[in-house]
């Protein structure tokens, strides 16, 4: 019997963990999950984490990072959008029959939408909802979120890169002009979205959950170092910083989070050997701070003319 559940948690761990495992317990009816998470970036199976989001401003601003199961591009969550997920077996699948209840809970709310191009609903070619879908085996999910009041200012920050020279070999997300429904309509709500998208799915059994009641085993696995870095594709990146006696410039070849190779170079006069910094780095995690900590160091310890 077809049921909606709904999550009560905002954790996006909990929440991309639970979407998966309902996907994996699918059944030939076709249940709607209903969830939201606190502000963080979801990151396709095959991108690069590096290229697709500011990780400084997410660390600053306590936004998590989470690498999903399956494919696409980079999106924004917070509070002020609603995710939904068709779940399904594959021979029952029938993106029409999606797309036109998503278009139905719209017209509820007054809103007038078209469906473009792969995976878009705009209004007035703006868009407010990206979709995806995803089959494993005999499971199919038709997955994806729609925009109500979303903080535009914060995505913007946190879906761009920091000022890195950056070639990565992932999939790179594709950026569009979006809308806050909020903005067409005022009184809409997240949870006038969350009632129109019940009343559309036609549904009387609703299932409320969260984590005392619903068991995700993979949440753990989402928030470890090796799912979220080290999955990320093989890329070359160059970082530079000016300092007092010269400029630094650091060539990084990585694979799977590590390391592979390191070039460290200076326009300074003086002859500064990087060596040893370059032999320490090898093999290490990719990060930012551990490069220019360990170059720090060198400058430290040797004699640098400033």
């Amino acid at each position: 019997m077809k049921k909606i559940i709904i999550s009560k948690e905002f954790d996006p761990c909990f929440n991309i963990a639970t979407e998966n495992q309902l996907f994996l317990d699918s059944d030939e009816d076709i249940h709607l999950f209903l969830w939201q998470n606190d502000a963080s970036v979801i990151i396709g199976r095959n991108q690069n984490i590096y290229a697709e989001c500011n990780l400084e401003y997410l660390k600053e601003h306590d936004i998590k990072v989470v690498r999903r199961f399956s494919g696409g591009g980079a999106v924004y969550h917070d509070k002020g959008n609603i995710n939904f997920t068709f779940i399904t077996k594959e021979k029952m699948e029938n993106q029409a029959k999606f797309i036109g209840l998503i278009k139905a809970a719209m017209a509820e709310l007054g809103i007038d939408c078209e469906f473009s191009g792969k995976n878009d609903l705009l209004y007035k070619e703006q868009k407010f909802s990206g979709h995806a879908y995803y089959t494993d085996g005999d499971n199919y999910m038709y997955h994806g979120t729609v925009l109500v009041s979303v903080n535009f200012e914060q995505l913007g920050k946190a879906l761009t890169p920091s000022k890195l020279k950056l070639q990565s070999k992932g999939i790179a997300s594709v950026r569009s002009r979006v809308v806050n429904l909020s903005s067409i309509h005022s009184d809409i709500t997240i949870d006038k979205v969350m009632q129109a998208f019940i009343k559309t799915f036609d549904c009387e059994n609703i299932e409320y959950i969260d984590k005392t009641t619903f068991k995700a085993p993979l949440e753990q696995m989402l928030s470890s170092y090796d799912w979220l870095y080290a999955q990320s594709p093989q890329f070359d990146m160059e970082l530079e910083h000016r300092y007092s006696f010269g400029n630094i410039s650091v060539h990084i070849s990585a694979s799977d989070g590590m390391m592979q190779s390191v070039i460290i170079n200076t326009d300074s006069l003086q002859l500064y050997d990087f060596k040893s910094c370059e032999d320490k780095l090898v093999g290490k995690r990719f990060s930012e701070q551990a490069i220019w900590e360990c170059i720090e160091q060198y400058i430290e310890s040797n004699d640098f003319q400033y």
